[in-house]
């Protein structure tokens, strides 16, 4: 008899069990709607063509030793307004008068030369003490990274040689820029004693 209760039990049961599952594998799974706008975009951007221009030959202009420019053209004003700003020892632009000019020529283009020469030097100046000062960075970190760097003699007299070249470059640099302004100087007040 208890055999036939649990056979007429699980037959009502196993119907209710069936009937409880059987929904759950018709109903589609929930999407996530982020997921569905990225494919949506994703499917759109497909179906873009992107158009590029390509550029050869034929269509770069071809005017012997001019300079070819791919991209837009500035508009006419704005090339006036964004030009940098020259330095007084600069020679001027093609077309542009120079100030100095009518008081001798020969010694404004001497000094112009001179300048220019000595502003070079200069950036060179500064390009070695920018590397100095990196390398003595490093230096500095990997010596005071040691537990014992008190003790490391070669590390510090090699620290001690950088700060030296340091202040050998910084003061070639200060009697560069102080010559700039010297010729600077003497070149406007040549031009304006002519004038």
């Amino acid at each position: 008899m208890k055999t036939a209760r649990w056979g007429l039990m699980i037959l009502l049961v196993s119907p209710v069990g069936i009937a409880a599952a059987h929904p759950r594998q018709n109903q589609a799974p929930q999407q996530d709607p982020v997921a569905a706008a990225a494919r949506r975009t994703r499917d759109q951007k497909k179906d873009q063509t992107k158009t590029s221009k390509v550029y050869d030959n034929d269509s770069l202009p071809t005017t012997p030793g001019g300079i070819n420019i791919v991209g837009q053209a500035a508009p006419a004003g704005a090339t006036a307004a964004n030009a940098p700003a020259t330095d007084q020892g600069a020679a001027p632009a093609p077309g542009q008068a120079n100030p100095a000019a009518g008081a001798n020529p020969a010694e404004n283009g001497a000094a112009s030369a001179e300048i220019t020469s000595v502003k070079e030097k200069l950036q060179s100046l500064q390009k070695d003490l920018d590397i100095l000062q990196r390398t003595f960075t490093l230096d500095q970190q990997m010596y005071l990274s040691k537990p014992d760097h008190d003790g490391d003699k070669i590390g510090g007299a090699k620290l001690k040689s950088e700060q030296s070249q340091m202040a050998d470059k910084q003061q070639e640099i200060a009697d560069a820029q102080k010559k700039i302004d010297e010729l600077q100087s003497k070149l406007t007040a040549s031009s304006s004693a002519k004038q």
